[in-house]
């Protein structure tokens, strides 16, 4: 189907629903690359569970893009590099990468709600974005549980700010105590080299 550019006059939320697409598929790359270190298995299954909806809706309002006449205008993030390699690094504790817990009372769709009821996209893009808005909703909410629980994890723990487990602290005792017996042998040699 043709459009005729006399006629046809682009919506003012084409850039919305760009960043968004840039957005929410860049996300699911951070939050499944998290979900692939953390040892924390109920983290896991929520990271992933949040990166296949952010990977989904990366690629719906791409397609929503298409459907309007318009393609995916890509544009580079420069912290995103730095973002992927901590949070998929996995010398780097859920508890840093979860951060301070942010009380926020915004709404973080306030601008997306005002602009739906006072009528601004149309009747597909409407369906659309009221599905987005109430699935991010459940996916912020199951990600404040998630990251709660390793919070609550490292308070109750008796290993300050979630360090290393006893198993790991009792392997690097061992390690070390080798690498001394190992620098002794090694003298040795040296000494009767001489």
């Amino acid at each position: 189907m043709e459009t005729n550019s006399a006629t046809t006059q682009k919506p003012d939320y084409i850039g919305l629903l760009n960043t968004i697409a840039l957005a929410e598929s860049a996300a699911g790359v951070y939050l499944e690359a998290w979900a692939d270190v953390t040892p924390n298995c109920d983290l896991a299954c929520t990271l992933r569970l949040v990166a296949a909806r952010e990977k989904s809706h990366g690629e719906v309002f791409a397609r929503r893009l298409c459907e309007l006449g318009y393609a995916v205008e890509k544009k580079t993030d420069p912290s995103s590099a730095e973002r992927l390699a901590l949070l998929s690094n996995p010398n780097v504790s859920d508890l840093e990468k979860v951060g301070e817990r942010k009380e926020g009372s915004s709404d973080p769709f306030g601008g997306i709600r005002r602009r739906l009821a006072e009528g601004e996209f149309d009747p597909m893009t409407t369906n659309l974005m009221n599905w987005y808005i109430a699935e991010e909703v459940d996916s912020g909410r199951r990600l404040r549980e998630a990251y709660d629980c390793v919070r609550g994890a490292c308070e109750t723990s008796a290993q300050p700010a979630c360090g290393p487990s006893a198993d790991a602290e009792a392997m690097m005792a061992c390690m070390t105590a080798g690498f001394a017996r190992l620098e002794k042998s090694l003298e040795k040699l040296v000494k009767a080299a001489k």
